[in-house]
């Protein structure tokens, strides 16, 4: 199982960066008018924490439960679930934007 996780590029962590989760949050704090490290001391987490699950590369039901109380929205609306074909796209585009970002420095 492991080895087809590594194949797939679903068993690495950190997880690619979800824009959309991204946005929702950064969405329900503007309208808050609070910011991420002040979400974080509201809910009693490391602000590093909080800006990883945010961003989706780190996978943490407790810490999305504690985000989603917090603005009183369900889960699901700040933070969709991901098929491992969605993480695996997302895996690839991030790769190729830092091949193409590396090429550019380069050339």
């Amino acid at each position: 199982m492991r080895i087809l996780r590594e194949i797939s590029g679903l068993g690495s962590r950190p997880y690619p960066l979800d824009r959309e989760r991204r946005k929702n949050v950064l969405v329900a704090l503007a309208d808050k008018d609070i910011s991420i490290s002040g979400l974080a001391r509201s809910i009693n987490v490391s602000q590093a924490i909080v800006s990883k699950v945010i961003n989706g590369r780190r996978r943490s039901e407790k810490t999305e439960q504690l985000i989603a109380d917090f603005f009183n929205k369900p889960v699901n609306s700040l933070f969709p679930k991901r098929t491992p074909a969605e993480i695996k796209k997302m895996r690839c585009a991030e790769a190729a934007q830092a091949e193409a970002k590396a090429k550019g420095k380069t050339a």
